[in-house]
């Protein structure tokens, strides 16, 4: 015989309607499928771009059309829902039973019940989670900066490197036009008996090794449109007919700035702050194993219909720990943080060794730039048109005025090369410091993480 209920009107609408609430509340799952057909094709053309678009304007572009800062964008979003989601009560559990016996009562044989599991989420167990969760929300953010800056350096790289290599294949082509012009006059010689054939054979190698370095600059150009283009998220087509643009002069760093910045830095390299909070997420971990030495004790009120009889039973469930009280976990996590320690102490006397180096030679590598355009160049110069004047003035051949010519080009080569090194050793320190030498650069890197804390906060 199975008990009769009554439900009066007013009830069974309560409980309708609470069931429907919950069932509406209740997400359901939308599939996201992906193309692989259209992912990774360039999104944007010429027309996307302004006319004028200068340095600064192309770096907001790079930045606002990276996949990897879009994804990063991604990942701190779900850190921050996960970070919202830590501090939600944990789930709650229901129990069901019901009984059947005639032997106490034959009339009434059934006993039903029910009890609601409650954890109690407090103390060490609660902080250690919801710690956890906003550390990994820090981390995303660090994640964030870190992919920017990426995005930075590698806009950086690509525009000293496309100006650079339209420069170089400028001064190669010249260069192979000059030896290809002195090998013609020597091998005119040659054929008259006024010189020997091996410097014709030297001339010839020195023609064929031109036009090597010729096919690499233009290949080095090449690689540097592309490059460009996939930060621009365009073809290489319309990357080339871009605007040039205009690379920032070089200048000196004070060494008292130096020291500065490389103070500063440990408090803006990703590594650096990762390692920061690998030692916190390590040291919550140790508090959480810590915390788990105690019970984790849930209480369960609950509802008994016995027979006829009503019951209102209230339980207390406690998990106990280990039998070693947790010592093994407890071990790991110190010895887990140990390393965490040793850890942040070697990225933090790596990024004060790296800083400094790379100050040094961005330092060397400038003044040898400098030395090469404003003494070695010039002084090539100055004796091809001395070569000149002298062949004028018939006091010299055609030969002597058109080495002297070469000497000035490959001058001008090993004046774009040593530039070429400098700014990429500048690049190495600004990367060492992860802090633009640019003003204008650090105010884009700001507007753009500004701008993802802003839309967060809308969301």
């Amino acid at each position: 015989m199975f008990p009769t209920v009554r439900f009066q009107p007013l009830a069974l609408g309560l409980y309708l309607a609470i069931s429907g609430s919950i069932l509406t509340g209740c997400a359901s799952y939308q599939p996201a499928p992906l193309n692989m057909a259209t992912l990774g094709q360039p999104r944007t053309g010429l027309s996307d771009f302004p006319l004028d678009a200068d340095r600064p304007t192309l770096l907001r572009f790079a930045l606002s059309h990276d996949p990897t800062l879009t994804a990063a964008r991604a990942a701190l979003h779900a850190a921050e829902q996960a970070q919202k989601s830590a501090r939600n009560l944990p789930s709650l559990s229901l129990t069901l039973t019901a009984e059947y016996s005639r032997d106490a009562d034959p009339k009434k044989p059934w006993l039903y019940g029910g009890a609601l599991g409650i954890p109690l989420d407090l103390g060490a167990r609660r902080q250690a989670r919801v710690t956890a969760a906003d550390l990994a929300a820090v981390k995303a953010r660090y994640a964030l900066a870190e992919a920017a800056w990426r995005v930075r350096q590698q806009f950086q790289t690509a525009a000293v490197d496309a100006d650079l290599a339209g420069r170089e294949v400028g001064i190669a082509q010249s260069l192979l036009d000059r030896r290809a012009a002195y090998l013609a006059v020597l091998q005119a010689r040659v054929n008259a008996g006024e010189d020997a054939r091996g410097l014709a054979a030297q001339a010839a190698l020195d023609v064929s090794g031109a036009r090597q370095a010729l096919a690499q600059a233009q290949a080095n150009k090449t690689q540097a449109i592309a490059a460009l283009a996939h930060l621009l998220d365009t073809d290489p087509a319309t990357a080339e007919s871009l605007p040039a643009i205009a690379l920032a002069p070089l200048a000196e760093v004070d060494p008292s700035e130096v020291t500065t910045r490389i103070d500063a830095a440990l408090y803006a390299r990703a590594d650096v702050l990762t390692a920061v909070i690998d030692y916190d997420l390590a040291e919550n971990d140790l508090r959480q194993a810590i915390a788990a030495q105690y019970p984790d004790i849930n209480i369960q009120p609950g509802y008994t219909w016995e027979r006829g009889q009503v019951k209102l039973p209230l339980s207390l469930s406690l998990t106990l720990p280990p039998l070693d009280g947790n010592r093994a976990v407890i071990n790991a996590a110190q010895s887990t943080r140990l390393a965490a320690g040793k850890t942040l102490e070697a990225v933090v006397r790596s990024t004060r060794s790296t800083a400094s180096q790379a100050a040094t030679a961005y330092g060397a590598g400038l003044a040898t730039a400098r030395t090469i355009t404003d003494s070695d160049l010039p002084a090539a110069r100055d004796m091809a048109a001395r070569t000149e004047r002298m062949r004028t003035a018939g006091e010299s051949d055609t030969t002597e005025v058109q080495l002297a010519q070469i000497n000035a080009t490959q001058a001008a080569l090993s004046a774009l090369q040593a530039e070429r090194n400098a700014r990429m050793d500048r690049l190495a320190l600004e990367d060492a410091l992860h802090q633009s030498l640019d003003a204008t650069d650090t105010l884009i890197l700001a507007d753009v993480l500004a701008e993802t804390a802003t839309t967060e906060v809308h969301k």
